[in-house]
């Protein structure tokens, strides 16, 4: 129905180490970032993809890189998000600009956004983005590797801004068929810091969530430690990413072979440990007559910490089965995708004139 009001729903998830989009099938991730543009430089050679050399440029002139442009080539970035909270509606206003004008079809195009920002972020700021979406926005893009131009008008009829991992949750009930809300506490494990969202009778309670620094940033941090003791070089943290990512924990320094499958393994099982207690502790805060019936764990660190997180939710007494502990398809990009959902409910209710 929506489609018949000539409505473009798309869900963002506004991360403390990188932007998530969903729209119709397409999927897409961008580093959370922004920057100034860098004096003499022009565009990533060998890749000549939009997402790699995103610009944006305001009223004025002004131009920001965005995403992967920003990180590689900023000498001023500025972080969307960081220690659980977004740093400025502002800023974050420019990168959903460029990423509407980087997933529109059509010079002009009516959306309906709903944005995650992380949970630590005050109600104030989340209003104040909401409020600059909502509108219409003249957005010009620009392709720094080819020099093309994209200017789009873009019409934000609705613009739910909610703590990130609201998406989740809502994708896995959608997922699942449930027919009513249910008590969840999603667990959301990011690169800088770990978010704990407690959903109870429909609602976010704010008092039972919160967010922690323990995350995958920890493990990198106290892995590059180790390794400095053990081969006297300096490792950066960042560094080692690649190698979780491909689950294959060997490192080669110095053309020496290490293999650190039972540090990561005891590391992971610290920093699950670690989150697993603030969840307690933020239990104590529920009414006694929450239910918890999901803890759904999301984001990149899932991968890492997945099973030592529901094998410390079981020390704990938290649940009495595996069954409990969720884990959506894509845990990456299950945020963006559940307020995609959000965003086609909005516009369902627009089309019918509510």
């Amino acid at each position: 129905m929506f489609q018949s009001a000539n409505l473009t729903p798309i869900g963002i998830d506004l991360g403390t180490s990188s932007v998530k989009i969903s729209i119709k099938n397409k999927k897409m991730r961008l580093p959370s970032l922004i920057g100034e543009p860098n004096p003499g430089f022009k565009g990533l050679t060998g890749d000549k993809s939009w997402e790699n050399n995103l610009v944006i440029e305001l009223e004025g002139g002004v131009e920001y890189y965005v995403g992967e442009l920003a990180r590689l080539q900023s000498l001023v970035k500025i972080p969307l998000a960081r220690e659980g909270r977004m740093k400025s509606a502002q800023d974050a206003l420019i990168a959903v600009k460029a990423a509407l004008g980087l997933m529109a079809e059509r010079a002009e195009q009516r959306f309906i956004v709903a944005t995650g920002v992380p949970v630590a972020t005050g109600t104030d700021e989340m209003e104040k983005l909401s409020k600059t979406l909502v509108g219409s926005h003249q957005i010009k893009i620009k392709n720094d590797a080819t020099g093309d131009l994209k200017i789009i008008k873009a019409r934000v009829l609705a613009a739910p801004v909610m703590p990130e991992p609201y998406g989740s949750w809502y994708y896995v009930l959608k997922r699942k068929g449930e027919q009513k809300a249910v008590d969840s506490i999603i667990i959301d494990i990011g690169y800088g810091s770990t978010d704990i969202l407690t959903i109870y009778n429909g609602t976010i309670l704010r008092t039972a969530s919160g967010s922690i620094v323990e995350a995958v940033d920890t493990l990198v941090t106290k892995l590059a430690q180790f390794l400095n003791e053990k081969t006297g070089k300096m490792i950066k943290p960042e560094s080692l990413i690649a190698v979780l990512e491909k689950g294959e924990y060997i490192v080669n320094i110095g053309g020496t072979t290490y293999d650190v499958s039972s540090q990561i393994d005891s590391l992971a099982s610290y920093v699950a440990r670690i989150i697993v207690d603030e969840v307690s502790r933020l239990m104590d805060t529920l009414p006694p007559d929450a239910l918890i019936k999901y803890y759904i764990l999301v984001g990149g660190g899932v991968y890492i910490f997945g099973q030592k997180l529901q094998n410390a939710l079981m020390e704990h007494g938290l649940i009495k089965s595996p069954e409990q502990v969720v884990i959506p398809d894509d845990p990456v990009m299950s945020n963006a995708m559940g307020f995609e959902l959000i965003a086609k409910y909005y516009a369902e209710k627009i089309s019918r004139g509510k």
